[in-house]
């Protein structure tokens, strides 16, 4: 559970506390997969009092092991996320209206009480990091990736299998060596 103090920049407007957190995380559940951790989660954060509300700046700063999506070979991801959020004071809200008006905004916000010395933020940091993952994973930008015939690892191995061109696109074939 990662948590971010807020008991120093809640005194004051205009008051701002850093905080450091470092915390392991379990592995994360992406696209049917466990990804686990290869270091764990630090969060860099600069929390400012803005009055009813704290703003939270910072950075994130992990690394996971994925599947590479060409050979399938575990790869380290490196994860490196800037990120803002808003949290608000429920103890300042009194009037019906205020709560409505807050209601409409609660995915876009998180929530304290007056009497809370830290503010949970272990979904938000998990959320930041799926959304940074990289749409395609590669263990090298020259992977070579499985033959397609018979499955082999190209990048360890090489195969005799020859790739059947579909006959639509092999005019492209003799354009590419005309035109090198």
């Amino acid at each position: 559970m990662m948590r971010l103090y807020i008991g120093e920049v809640k005194k004051s407007i205009g008051r701002t506390f850093r905080d450091v957190e470092e915390e392991n995380f379990s592995p994360l559940r992406w696209r049917g997969e466990k990804l686990p951790f290869a270091q764990s989660v630090r969060l860099d954060a600069l929390l400012t009092n803005c009055g009813g509300e704290i703003l939270v700046k910072g950075v994130v700063d992990t690394a996971l092991v994925m599947p590479c999506s060409r050979c399938l070979e575990p790869t380290l991801q490196k994860i490196e996320a800037v990120f803002y959020l808003e949290y608000r004071n429920l103890s300042r809200i009194h009037r019906l209206s205020d709560i409505e008006a807050e209601a409409g905004e609660a995915d876009e916000v998180g929530y304290f009480w007056e009497e809370d010395n830290y503010i949970e933020v272990t979904q938000e940091i998990e959320e930041l990091i799926l959304i940074n993952l990289p749409m395609k994973p590669l263990c090298s930008p020259y992977c070579r990736g499985l033959c397609p015939i018979c499955g082999v690892n190209r990048n360890k191995e090489s195969c005799s299998c020859e790739e059947e061109i579909d006959p639509r696109l092999a005019v492209l074939r003799n354009w590419k060596k005309e035109n090198l």
